[in-house]
């Protein structure tokens, strides 16, 4: 009876145990950024602060520490705070006040610890006047007569446009898919989709992002597109030859700025508009390229390198400003390379990278540029991209979405579809 009585007892006491813990659970915390967009414009403080809520039986104590980092990991300001809060009560904590020294994006970072528990981590960037971000161009004497020889020899393949029209029900438009030769005879291909009605239209390029294969979208009747697939994405060739598309393709060839991956991926977008010159049905003054990410790149590359774009829209940008994205950015394929090529150094690929950093190539676009940044991006940091964004010239825009990283709200796409729509419809 002892026995038993003792195991009851055990029960009992773990029971207690349990409810206790499931009581004191961790607080419920969440870092906010009082600004609409988390870019502040012409000043030098921003609002944060932690949401604290217990939802326990007992009062609570915790600590934040608060640190404020440059967007390449740089400290520059430390603090710990103490607070209690109440049971079934709500608290706000304030970052302490921090005037940001610079134009540029910083990380607010807070570090929440309570007794048993384990430390939780917060993050958020923001951007300070983006817009006055600058960086030094990498001063390539030969860049201009580079991609004037490179595009030259392009010309010199001989195209071998094929269409072939693919059957579908209940479409907007006529869907073909195009096959054509381009820079070292690659083999490169993807869909045109073209209004029902005969007419001349205005059209827009499809870029693809890194891996990504573009599809038809079939979103307008007012509109030419074509949703093309450089090489090594969707059903274009292998540049490689081995019919493999690994995650390393963008460090191949960083040896040599001939032989460099994005070359052919950036001539690959020229033949794409060789090609949109040929259409009859195609307005050719009213041509946009869009994509995103990668695309973002080769869309700023394309508008850049080419004259024949009229409108220019990018989001979250890859290709811009190399010495600033290795500063933030760490990419295991790139020690794979290191450790391939001995002989070869930071110095050694950043000179090859400036003939395709789209900051040195930014000055050359001359139609209008539309520009969508996720603020937390964390691949393709906002820093980089307003390097190019500031050296454009010409008409331009950006939007900033504050809590998106490497993406952008199926809201964002909708709207620049509307936006798009609309300015080439206008256009004269």
């Amino acid at each position: 009876m002892d026995l038993i009585k003792r195991i009851m007892a055990s029960i009992i006491l773990c029971c207690f145990i349990l409810c206790v813990q499931a009581q004191d659970l961790p607080l419920n915390i969440s870092l906010e950024v009082n600004d609409e967009d988390g870019v502040i414009i012409n000043k030098n403080t921003i609002q944060a602060y932690l949401t604290v809520k217990n939802s326990g039986v007992q009062e609570v104590q915790f600590s934040a520490e608060w640190t404020i980092l440059t967007d390449d990991w740089q400290p520059l300001k430390l603090v710990t705070l103490s607070e209690t809060v109440e049971a079934g009560s709500p608290l706000r904590m304030d970052c302490p006040l921090f005037r940001f020294p610079a134009p540029g994006f910083y990380r607010i970072r807070a570090i929440v610890k309570q007794v048993g528990f384990e430390p939780q981590n917060f993050e958020h960037v923001i951007g300070v006047d983006p817009e006055k971000i600058m960086a030094p161009k990498d001063g390539l004497q030969d860049l201009e007569e580079f991609w004037t020889r490179e595009i030259a020899g392009l010309a010199e393949i001989p195209p071998n446009y094929k269409l072939t029209p693919i059957k579908r029900k209940n479409s907007k438009t006529n869907l073909f898919e195009v096959e054509m030769k381009s820079y070292n005879g690659s083999t490169v291909r993807g869909w045109l989709e073209v209004p029902k009605k005969k007419g001349v239209y205005p059209a827009l390029l499809r870029v693809p992002g890194y891996q990504e294969n573009i599809e038809p979208i079939d979103a307008a009747d007012d509109l030419i597109v074509f949703s093309f697939n450089t090489r090594d994405h969707g059903e274009s060739d292998d540049s490689d030859g081995k019919e493999t598309r690994s995650w390393d393709m963008w460090v191949r060839g960083l040896e040599s700025i001939d032989n460099y991956y994005y070359k052919g991926l950036f001539l690959d977008c020229i033949r794409a508009m060789d090609f949109l010159e040929t259409r009859k049905d195609v307005d050719q003054d009213r041509i946009a390229v869009w994509g995103g990410s990668q695309g973002g790149g080769l869309s700023f590359a394309t508008a850049a390198l080419d004259d024949r774009v009229d409108l220019c829209i990018a989001d979250i940008p890859f290709m811009c400003e190399f010495p600033k994205y290795f500063e933030i950015t760490h990419w295991k394929e790139l020690d794979t390379w290191f450790s391939e090529h001995p002989k070869e150094n930071w110095e050694s690929i950043l000179n090859t990278l400036a003939y395709y950093d789209t900051k040195n190539l930014a000055h050359k676009i001359k139609c209008p540029v539309w520009m969508g940044i996720g603020l937390q991006d964390d691949v393709c940091p906002p820093a980089t991209s307003f390097v190019t964004y500031n050296y454009i010239e010409s008409e331009k825009s950006y939007v900033v979405y504050k809590n998106d990283y490497h993406s952008q709200p199926d809201e964002h796409y909708e709207n620049r579809m509307k936006e798009l729509r609309a300015y080439l419809k206008n256009k004269k």
